[in-house]
């Protein structure tokens, strides 16, 4: 657990808490133990927190609109933008596997940078407004998505087959003992 993190088990919830709890996952979606990767603003001493990751999306998304639509900006050959695009998207992509699949943490100024190049990225795909470009993009982040969760799985079940093992190896073992 990391110093900015909170102690589930230090938290004393209250049913009147699940609404606010409720609202504090929407905006964050992240437990409690895992407020250490939202950004967090006090209001009145209370604090709310939000995904940074998340934030950096919505955050390039919405500037990035802005600054295109506002400048009325010609994005000129499409396919080269879609190109920048896709590189600015994966800068999240690459951050979220290495923290997902390494034992490297990443810190919430990078997950709000990445994002915010991201959600560049999307400001880009979006002002294009080429459905053929809009699916691929989607397509790439799916398939970014499924492979961690094909390789987690397998890193999981590699894991718990070891432990079978070794538990199957101390139960004979015991079973050897118990015969003599």
């Amino acid at each position: 657990m990391h110093d900015d993190e909170v102690d589930p088990n230090d938290i004393e919830w209250a049913r009147s808490d699940d609404i606010k709890e409720g609202l504090h996952m929407m905006i964050s979606h992240h437990p409690p133990s895992l407020y250490g990767h939202c950004l967090r603003i006090s209001i009145r001493s209370h604090s709310l927190y939000f995904c940074g990751r998340c934030t950096g999306i919505y955050g390039g998304l919405g500037i990035g609109l802005i600054v295109f639509f506002l400048f009325n900006m010609s994005l000129t050959p499409t396919w080269l933008w879609f190109l920048i695009s896709v590189t600015l998207g994966f800068s999240t992509v690459v951050d979220w596997m290495s923290q997902r699949l390494t034992p490297r943490k990443t810190t919430n100024n990078i997950r709000a940078m990445t994002g915010f190049c991201s959600g560049l990225g999307l400001a880009i795909v979006f002002y294009l407004g080429d459905l053929a470009y809009m699916l691929v993009a989607l397509a790439i982040m799916s398939v970014s998505v499924g492979l961690v969760g094909l390789i987690e799985n397998r890193r999981r079940n590699t894991s718990l087959d070891a432990h079978r093992a070794a538990i199957d190896a101390e139960d004979a073992s015991d079973d050897e003992d118990d015969a003599i």
